[in-house]
C-alpha cells in the first residue's frame, strides 16, 4: 500500500503529515489527546478505498508551535496549506474533538473544497446551550485527570477503562508523544462560536458520539446537529469520548458507510 511521509513549512511552522493509499482524499484531524499516530486503527481500513491523510496539528506530535498561536484559525490555515502542498482540491474531512474545530472552520472558509464532514465527539465550535454546559464541566474533568489511574483518562469511557485497561493505557502513551502543549489552545477553542456560519454548510455531516462521552455528551452533540442543514447523529454504545479508539470496528464501519453514500 502506497505511503508518503513528509513535512511542509507554513507560517513559520513545520507541519508533519502522512498519506496512505490512493483514491478520494480523506483527511483525519486528531483531538487534543492525540497526534497522527492516534488513527492507527483507521488508516489501513480507510486506505483500502481512499487516500488517507493524517497530520499533526500545531503543538502536537512532530509539528511545531514556535509562534504559540495554535488554535482554530491557524489549524484551519495549516490544513489549507497541507491540501495545497498535496495538490488536493477537495476532500472528505474527519475531525475528532479539537480536530472538529479545525474541520468546521476549514469548511466555513473553503466550502468548495469539502466533500463531506465527520464530526467525531465534537461540536466543532457550534456553541449551543447544551454544549456550553459541557464546556463548563470540562475544567473539573481536566483537574480530575491528574488523580486517575494510569489506565484511566477523561477521553476514555469507563467501560473501556474497566474491560480494556491496556487499550486505555495506550491512549495515554500516544498522548504523551508531543511537545509541551500550548496552554492557550482550549481558551481559543471555546471563545469562538461557529453556529451561524455552520448553519450555511450544505455538505452531508455525520456526527458520531460515544454513549459514555463525559466531555461532550450525546445530548450536546445532538443539539449541535440541529444547527446543521444536512446532518445525522450516530451514537456508539460502550464508548466514551474516543469511540474511534475504543470501539474502532463500529466507528470505521459507520464512517465507511457514510463516505460511500456521498455522490
Amino acid at each position: 500500500m502506497k505511503q508518503q511521509v513528509g513535512t511542509l513549512e507554513h507560517d513559520g511552522e513545520t507541519i508533519y503529515y502522512e498519506v496512505t493509499g490512493e483514491g478520494e482524499p480523506v483527511v483525519l484531524s486528531h483531538g487534543a489527546g492525540g497526534n497522527h499516530a492516534i488513527w492507527f486503527q483507521q488508516v489501513l481500513v480507510l486506505a483500502r478505498q481512499f487516500k488517507v491523510v493524517t497530520w499533526d496539528q500545531r503543538s502536537f506530535g512532530r509539528t511545531t508551535n514556535r509562534a504559540g498561536a495554535a488554535g482554530p484559525a491557524t489549524f484551519a490555515a495549516d490544513l489549507e496549506a497541507l491540501l495545497d502542498h498535496l495538490d488536493i482540491t477537495s476532500a472528505h474531512l474527519v475531525g475528532q474533538s479539537m480536530g472538529g474545530w479545525t474541520t468546521l472552520r476549514f469548511a466555513i472558509d473553503h466550502p468548495e473544497r469539502v466533500r463531506s464532514i465527520v464530526l467525531a465527539d465534537t461540536p466543532g465550535g457550534i456553541m449551543t446551550a447544551e454544549v456550553r454546559h459541557d464546556v463548563e464541566q470540562l475544567g473539573a474533568d481536566a483537574l480530575a485527570a491528574d488523580d486517575l489511574a494510569a489506565w484511566e483518562h477523561p477521553a476514555i469511557g469507563p467501560t473501556t477503562s474497566r474491560e480494556q485497561p491496556t487499550t486505555a493505557f495506550l491512549y495515554r502513551q500516544i498522548n504523551s508523544v508531543s511537545a509541551p502543549r500550548d496552554p492557550k489552545i482550549a481558551a481559543r477553542l471555546f471563545e469562538v462560536d461557529y453556529a451561524d456560519q455552520a448553519s450555511k454548510i450544505e455538505v452531508p455531516v455525520l456526527l458520531i458520539v460515544g454513549e459514555e462521552d463525559r466531555l461532550f455528551t450525546p445530548q450536546a452533540i445532538r443539539s449541535a446537529a440541529e444547527v446543521l442543514q444536512n446532518a445525522r447523529v450516530l451514537e456508539i454504545s460502550g464508548s466514551g469520548h474516543s469511540p474511534y479508539f475504543e470501539r474502532p470496528e463500529p466507528w470505521n464501519e459507520a464512517v465507511l458507510e457514510f463516505l460511500d453514500s456521498i455522490n
